[in-house]
């Protein structure tokens, strides 16, 4: 190969690669250049925010703790009206003397009961679901939240007997905290529930009456969590109406009464009868025909009912910083 040709290529190829280097050396340098900006407006932005007043300042500060007051002041304004619909706990009654108070409770309730002819199904003894103390005193510390329910499921079940109910078939209460088989200890909160779970039979406006009076209430706050109601008629009524969805042809004797039943209905429109000759058929047997659009059968049938109540506390102030966490120790001697 000549010389200089071989020469004029390596220039060429050189003088690519150097202004390829160049290039990628001042593109590289730009970026650079926009970072450290970037970089520059960012530490000054801090610097700037560090010499600056926190937010907020005084007047915003002040503004947040009259809101924070007017708040507080609307809670314990509520607080101070629940306590109005519940009585405070009995901390002064004995457990002898609830004992006793349980007794005389259920004896009265049964009678209140038998006067009302409620009956109440019951293998082991009816106690208001504090058989446990039927013999035994409780532990002097649950006497005061004990007391409370007791109170409450006698008026709760007199509430049931006042609307109508013939029988209760049930009854269980759950224990509460620290009572045998109950939890250990309470939950932190603002409510605090006693569930009892009770099983009756009545009818529809029995039930409509007895889940209306817990609900407006004012002597305790009651809560139903579960209700299921079963009918004991399971088979529905007979199809009275006519094939082709008219009204219902009901026919009656003048004199006795008596309506004619599906039967004889089925039997006078028997071979394709029409309507003419079923009313001639019935006028022979002595009813006149009575055409009515509807018939009430909702309201009548018994109903079998099963329904969870929690009997509800609002806890005082005092009872809810009780149960609030507290901070661990490990935690404060990180912050000393």
């Amino acid at each position: 190969m000549n010389s200089k040709v071989w020469l004029t290529t390596f220039g060429v190829v050189a003088f690519l690669v150097v202004a390829g280097t160049g290039y990628y050396a001042f593109s590289s340098y730009s970026q650079y250049q926009a970072a450290m900006a970037s970089w520059d407006d960012k530490v000054s932005t801090i610097e700037n925010l560090e010499k600056r007043v926190p937010y907020p300042n005084e007047d915003n500060a002040e503004a947040m703790k009259k809101e924070v007051d007017a708040y507080r002041s609307s809670v314990e304004a509520l607080a101070a009206t629940l306590n109005t619909y519940q009585r405070e706990l009995n901390k002064t009654l004995a457990n002898t003397e609830f004992q006793q108070r349980v007794k005389t409770r259920v004896e009265d309730f049964r009678a209140y009961a038998a006067e009302n002819n409620f009956e109440i199904v019951s293998d082991d003894g009816f106690y208001l679901g504090f058989d446990a103390y039927s013999a035994v005193v409780p532990s002097q510390d649950l006497v005061p939240e004990l007391d409370y329910e007791l109170e409450a499921i006698d008026y709760l079940l007199r509430k049931l007997v006042d609307s109508g109910s013939k029988m209760m078939t049930s009854f269980d209460r759950d224990p509460i905290p620290g009572e045998t088989g109950g939890p250990d200890k309470k939950e932190a909160g603002v409510l605090q529930k006693y569930p009892v779970r009770i099983r009756f039979q009545g009818s529809h406006d029995v039930l409509q009456g007895f889940i209306n009076a817990l609900a407006n209430d004012r002597k305790f706050f009651y809560i139903v969590r579960v209700l299921k109601v079963q009918n004991e008629n399971q088979e529905g009524p007979l199809k009275l109406t006519a094939e082709g969805g008219g009204a219902f042809s009901k026919f009656e004797n003048p004199v006795t009464k008596e309506v004619a039943s599906p039967e004889l209905l089925a039997e006078w429109r028997a071979e394709g009868a029409s309507e003419a000759d079923v009313e001639a058929k019935a006028k022979a047997a002595g009813f006149i025909k009575a055409d009515q659009d509807a018939r009430v059968l909702m309201g009548q049938e018994k109903l079998n009912v099963f329904v969870v109540v929690d009997i509800s506390r609002v806890l005082s102030k005092e009872e809810q910083e009780a149960l609030a966490p507290q901070p661990k120790a490990e935690a404060k001697k990180g912050r000393k």
